[in-house]
């Protein structure tokens, strides 16, 4: 049997004009988590990490404090279906058409006279733009939908499973959208709002792991974060 742990970024630069990029309080979660997995000994076997620059980052920091304990993981593989799901750039372009939902043009207006609700307003905003996104009542041309972003999430898996020997254990380096989407395989949901809404449950460096064996793949933890005191716990 083999246990994969399914590592989520730390926090990214949330509103920043570049947010694919790990703020100050994202490099120390990252490196707290990477001081609970060598303070623990953690072996890995293989490590798989997304393309996005806010997942190696994490990836980075934890290899770094591996090496400061005289620890080592294995070469990372980087595998580009373990990007997040493509709903932040879509609820940009989605904008004009989500203005015209009265409430939702209450908030923006609300936000633009009180700039310290902007980070409220824009995730109430965001969270109306999912439930319709995944539903497909929103579809924004250019853009991978949701539900080729969930195919894409169920080859990334069945290529980790081709990777995966018995006993061994992965480490992988991904976004909460697509541990959303990989809980959503191992318990065989078929809701796509409710498996979006996890996406908005799970935190920055947080970990959730399964079983794998014999094609069985299995949920043992979900959103474990034992490594961050209440300070240091964040969403996005």
């Amino acid at each position: 049997m083999s246990k994969l742990y399914f590592f989520r970024h730390a926090q990214a630069s949330y509103l920043a004009d570049d947010y694919d990029q790990l703020s100050e309080k994202g490099l120390a979660q990252s490196r707290l988590l990477g001081k609970y997995l060598a303070d623990k000994k953690q072996h890995f076997d293989k490590i798989f990490v997304g393309p996005l620059k806010r997942q190696q980052q994490t990836y980075q920091q934890v290899q770094i404090i591996y090496q400061q304990h005289g620890l080592s993981l294995p070469e990372p593989t980087e595998l580009p279906g373990l990007k997040e799901h493509a709903g932040t750039e879509g609820v940009k372009l989605a904008y004009p058409q989500l203005m015209q939902v009265p409430r939702l043009k209450a908030l923006f207006e609300e936000q633009v006279a009180d700039p310290g609700k902007r980070h409220r307003n824009t995730l109430l905003i965001f969270q109306y733009f999912m439930d319709e996104w995944t539903e497909g009542r929103i579809t924004i041309p250019g853009i991978e939908s949701w539900a080729e972003f969930r195919q894409m999430v169920k080859k990334s898996l069945d290529e980790i499973f081709v990777q995966t020997q018995k006993g061994e254990k992965i480490g992988i380096f991904t976004s909460g959208g697509t541990i959303s989407s990989i809980t959503a395989e191992a318990l065989k949901l078929d809701r796509e709002q409710r498996v979006a809404a996890m996406n908005f449950s799970v935190r920055n460096t947080s970990f959730s792991t399964f079983f794998y064996s014999r094609g069985q793949f299995n949920l043992l933890s979900f959103n474990e974060l034992p490594h961050l005191p209440e300070e240091m716990i964040t969403f996005v």
